[in-house]
């Protein structure tokens, strides 16, 4: 009986994990009721039976220090909520970083095997796909986001192109391992990530799609010559996309990236760069409060004039900084250390996939506040089991 409901226990935390990853690029598409998006009612359906699962086997993942370092920048972060200049803000904000907290720590829970890990990766990727496919269904259907550009409903197109951005890697990795109708699978699902991408018009998206043949050139030399096929093929389409395939406004809009990168403000982010660097320099010791930056830069801002979308840093390591201090950002520093170190143990093809994921997100959240988003704390999660199925004593790799 025992082992009854601890195999019921381990199968159901386990499916809803998967359903938790496979959600994480449609949260916003799709809203349950009163509780809010569909990770979140996954994420605390999966943290229960996870909490469950451990309660009865009274048996619990020790945590590595990356986990560590993540549950005390969390813990500053909470505690930043005392001096905020936004207490509501923050307060809610608080809330959430408990909860990606608890993601964070489901993924490491669930996630204890190799093939484990290989399957949460098809669940991203597939969970990408359908978000790229309703982006192209609703630039079939001329339902355009704002300013001709398309994204999946819920989403702004620079996060949904990120969002997307990171699952290419993914693609590459997994068409690595895979033969035949699997493999073209695969192909065929990073072929549709990137028109998806490409329609939302994101130029910071489109910069961190590029970064994500890092994966290629890091295993080329080892991989077959299919693989090798596939990654140059990839390449070209995303160029072609860019310069040919894309609708016009896309490509008009996307050709502006060197222009931007060399002269231009990024959209005005630059001004608010500049203004965060002043609030900085006035609370350098503990930060605003966490979800405070709009507050703090509004005497130099103002509001934004959009309404509900208020004023954001539009980067994550500027946003840390800015709201959390020097020791917020120290933690924080120190968590994206540890996990670059843990990719750096790995084997070779590891390595290759976790330093591109990695790369791929500082290039998206160099224009974007992620921080407090599922995407990043499941790279953070999935980093860390790689290192304790290849590292740890006791772990099953198999």
């Amino acid at each position: 009986m025992k082992a009854t409901v601890e195999a019921g226990l381990e199968h159901t935390a386990w499916a809803l994990a998967w359903l938790l990853v496979f959600s994480l690029p449609l949260e916003k598409s799709v809203v349950v009721f009163e509780i809010g998006s569909i990770s979140r009612t996954l994420g605390l359906a999966a943290f229960a039976a996870t909490l469950a699962l451990a309660l009865w086997t009274r048996r619990v993942r020790r945590p590595n220090a990356a986990f560590l370092l993540a549950a005390a920048y969390v813990a500053w972060c909470v505690l930043t909520v005392a001096w905020s200049v936004s207490r509501p803000a923050s307060a809610a904000r608080a809330a959430t970083m408990v909860q990606l907290l608890g993601m964070l720590w489901v993924v490491w829970e669930c996630c204890r095997t190799r093939r484990a890990q290989a399957w949460l990766l098809r669940a991203y990727v597939a969970g990408a796909s359908a978000a790229a496919l309703l982006t192209v269904a609703r630039y079939a259907l001329r339902q355009q986001t704002y300013y001709q550009r398309y994204a999946a409903p819920g989403f702004d197109p620079n996060d949904m192109g990120v969002t997307l951005a990171l699952a290419i890697p993914m693609c590459l990795h997994m068409a690595a391992s895979s033969r035949g109708r699997a493999a073209w699978v695969v192909r065929l699902a990073a072929a549709l990530i990137m028109a998806g991408l490409l329609l939302t018009g994101s130029r910071t998206a489109l910069a961190a799609a590029c970064v994500a043949f890092l994966y290629s050139a890091l295993t080329w030399r080892a991989a077959a010559p299919a693989q090798r096929a596939t990654g140059a093929a990839l390449a070209l389409l995303l160029i072609l996309g860019t310069l040919r395939l894309a609708p016009q406004t896309s490509r008009q809009r996307l050709a502006t990236l060197p222009e931007e990168a060399i002269t231009g403000t990024f959209h005005g982010r630059t001004t608010i760069w500049k203004t965060g660097l002043k609030v900085l320099n006035r609370n350098w010791a503990q930060g605003v409060g966490i979800a405070a930056f709009p507050e703090a830069v509004k005497p130099w801002l103002g509001t934004s004039h959009v309404p509900g979308n208020p004023i954001t840093a539009h980067n994550t390591f500027l946003s840390v900084l800015v709201e959390t201090g020097v020791p917020g950002a120290l933690l924080f520093g120190l968590l994206l250390a540890t996990l670059a170190l843990f990719a750096w143990t790995l084997a070779p093809s590891e390595r290759a996939l976790w330093f591109t994921v990695l790369a791929v997100w500082v290039a998206g959240v160099s224009t974007l506040t992620w921080e407090q988003r599922k995407p990043t704390w499941l790279i953070f999660g999935l980093i860390s089991t790689a290192w304790a199925t290849a590292f740890v004593p006791g772990e099953r790799e198999d």
